[in-house]
């Protein structure tokens, strides 16, 4: 079954069953099985007789889905994928470090990494990032664009 989700609504679709979140409470969950950071829970979902938490690794940024069943017995991880969301032509475009600055923490916690945000302000600060991280945080512009219209070009 493909899980994807919707980072704006925060809705979890199991196949094509969209799941609403009954809860946004922020816990650690576990550890990233790409990194081994930790997993923040993003939601929590009810699908039938399993508990589903949404996580995001605050590392290298990959979205889980964490199952449990229904006495919160740990079941199945799954990585999850964003749904894209159109993007109206007249996107903000943001290439400095006011703009950056007046971009609300959570939304860019929401796409990059601690390290990739840090080389971002650097890097708009024209200070030295750290390379792999601005790298990094580059691939993710399109996305980041593509959740809240807002254009970097830094």
């Amino acid at each position: 079954m493909e899980y994807s989700y919707d980072l704006k609504g925060n809705n979890l679709y199991i196949g094509d069953n969209q799941i609403n979140a009954y809860s946004l409470e922020e816990n650690e969950i576990g550890n990233c099985t790409i990194c081994d950071s930790i997993l923040m829970s993003l939601s929590y979902h009810t699908a039938g007789e399993r508990n589903v938490v949404v996580t995001k690794c605050i590392s290298c940024g990959s979205f889980y889905a964490n199952i449990y069943d229904s006495e919160w017995n740990w079941v199945d991880e799954v990585q999850i994928s964003l749904l894209p969301i159109p993007i109206p032509i007249s996107s903000q475009r943001i290439d400095d470090w006011k703009g950056l600055e007046s971009i609300p923490i959570k939304k860019l916690e929401a796409v990059f990494s601690k390290g990739e945000i840090e080389a971002l302000f650097a890097r708009a600060k024209d200070e030295t990032p750290i390379r792999q991280y601005l790298y990094r945080a580059r691939k993710k512009y399109k996305l980041f664009e593509e959740i809240f219209d807002l254009e970097l070009a830094l």
